[in-house]
């Protein structure tokens, strides 16, 4: 991605998914009854605040001087970028007895929202030849996996044992 505009186009899709997790995280997290649940899903707001911010910083780094920034708090972790991941089978879970439908609904979307990020991340870094911008993209691909995970974990908390990890 040496085009300034298509890094700028895939910055832009990064902004509004994160964007998009801020607020829905915000919102989930005034939904759950679970304090422990709130909790998580407003540490989830956060992170996606700090990713929405880091995301602006780039943007205008490359509206200003054409190239993105080395950020200074922000260091990827190693993943392989091939892997992908897959949110679980709703039906599944859903048809588990004594479950709130509407954590499930919370975390499915939320895990939905996590997979989106996380691919486009994971391309971006694929393709971006700016060193910078990989790391960037590296990075973030790595939150949205964590993200993942601890979601997943609470899911099927929920489907088989009825409450939050």
């Amino acid at each position: 991605m040496t085009d300034t505009n298509a890094a700028l186009q895939a910055l832009s899709q990064a902004l509004r998914l994160e964007e998009e997790g801020l607020a829905f995280y915000t919102q989930a997290a005034k939904r759950v009854a679970d304090e422990a649940a709130e909790k998580m899903l407003l540490s989830l707001a956060d992170d996606e605040r700090r990713h929405r911010e880091m995301v602006q910083r780039q943007i205008h780094a490359l509206e200003g001087e054409g190239s993105y920034v080395l950020l200074p708090d922000a260091s990827a972790p190693v993943i392989d970028l091939e892997r992908q991941i897959f949110p679980p089978q709703r039906e599944a879970a859903d048809a588990r007895l004594g479950v709130d439908p509407g954590e499930l609904d919370i975390l499915h979307v939320a895990l939905d929202n996590e997979v989106r990020s996380y691919d486009l991340y994971r391309h971006a870094a694929q393709e971006e030849d700016d060193l910078a911008g990989q790391e960037m993209y590296r990075f973030l691909a790595g939150a949205e996996l964590t993200h993942f995970n601890l979601l997943m974990a609470n899911y099927e908390s929920i489907s088989q044992a009825g409450g939050w990890v």
